[in-house]
């Protein structure tokens, strides 16, 4: 049986347009073989050119996206040069306001802590702050994208208390840790204009209340208490057990178990505990509630470069986002908006370098 070759078929029947007229009179198993074919061949060609393009696609992503990363360390970079600058700028600003009397509502934290708004309060002075911490007991690390946290069992009681503080006790919920870039950009709050290598503050509740949320409704429900970060060349073998466990909680939203956190030994001695600075401001981290009462040694802890450099490989975001960014836990100092800062020690340069443990 035979079977001309049909016109619709446009581009077989151009393909075959060079043979005699008699040569189109193909028997149709003959006929339907050549249409596979060619047909087969077109869909085989447009695979091609689409995997072609996929290809070429993929390849220009892959040549923008260490351009993009570039761009987005050098931001990053030029943002943390800059933090020290305009928390100096915003101290000076703030002195002034102070001189000039010129005040504002907010109580936000942190702060620069400056010698001409510090007062000596001689109802501090010998303040005994007593920590009751547990010394190996199990904890949670957690990256939360906007800083490191060590999470306590609620069955953990680590509480503390002090003389000027009267009957409050208080039990310590959370630790947040917070680094820089350098090792005088790293602490949120800073003295007379000057940053450390980090800081570790101490967030308890008070025990009045059930739980943080009740507590940061009042105005005596939170008390921080915060402990300056020196660099050093040796590791500090009290954060050991903290920087093994990094590597579990990289990326946002990651956190595991860790065990044997001495927490007593990431504080002061109980003797240069007795020096410190205190106000009232917020928490350092979204949402920034007003209602937490601060401490803030003037002794430092000392951690290694080493130590720095591995909590500087902490992500900010989740491991499904594309372009990594490494985490900068640091919230600007704030402005003092005519609080003042009362002191337990007397000092006629407050903003002297703090003295290490």
């Amino acid at each position: 049986m035979y079977l001309a070759i049909r016109k619709t078929n446009t581009n077989l029947h151009r393909a075959l347009s060079c043979f005699p007229l008699s040569f189109l009179q193909l028997p149709l198993p003959v006929y339907k073989s050549i249409k596979n074919n060619f047909n087969s061949k077109r869909k085989n060609n447009r695979m091609a050119f689409l995997g072609q393009l996929t290809a070429n696609v993929q390849a220009q992503l892959n040549n923008v996206k260490p351009q993009l990363n570039s761009v987005l360390q050098t931001a990053t970079r030029a943002r943390d040069n800059l933090a020290p600058i305009l928390n100096r700028a915003t101290a000076q600003l703030d002195n002034l306001g102070k001189i000039l009397q010129v005040t504002g509502d907010r109580k936000q934290s942190p702060i620069d802590i400056l010698s001409t708004i510090t007062t000596f309060d001689s109802t501090l002075e010998n303040s005994e702050i007593r920590i009751n911490y547990p010394m190996n007991g199990e904890t949670r690390l957690k990256n939360a994208g906007d800083s490191l946290q060590l999470q306590l069992d609620s069955s953990s009681r680590a509480e503390l208390s002090a003389s000027h503080l009267g009957e409050e006790r208080y039990v310590l919920e959370t630790v947040y840790f917070h680094w820089g870039t350098e090792p005088m950009n790293g602490s949120e709050h800073t003295i007379g204009g000057v940053g450390y290598a980090g800081e570790i503050q101490f967030i308890h509740r008070n025990t009045r209340f059930p739980n943080l949320e009740m507590a940061f409704k009042e105005a005596n429900g939170i008390l921080g208490v915060a402990v300056l970060l020196n660099e050093s060349h040796d590791d500090n073998p009290t954060f050991s057990t903290i920087i093994d466990g990094i590597k579990q909680v990289v990326y946002k939203g990651s956190e595991c178990a860790i065990y044997g956190v001495n927490l007593p030994h990431m504080l002061p001695s109980s003797e240069k505990m007795k020096e410190f600075w205190t106000y009232t401001g917020s928490e350092t981290v979204h949402p920034y509630r007003e209602t937490v009462q601060w401490i803030i040694f003037r002794a430092t802890v000392w951690i290694s470069s080493n130590q720095l450099d591995k909590l500087r490989t902490l992500k900010r975001e989740g491991y499904e986002c594309e372009v990594e960014e490494t985490m900068l836990p640091i919230r600007a100092v704030q402005p003092i908006n005519g609080r003042t800062i009362r002191s337990s020690f007397r000092s006629s340069a407050q903003a002297a370098r703090i003295t290490e443990t």
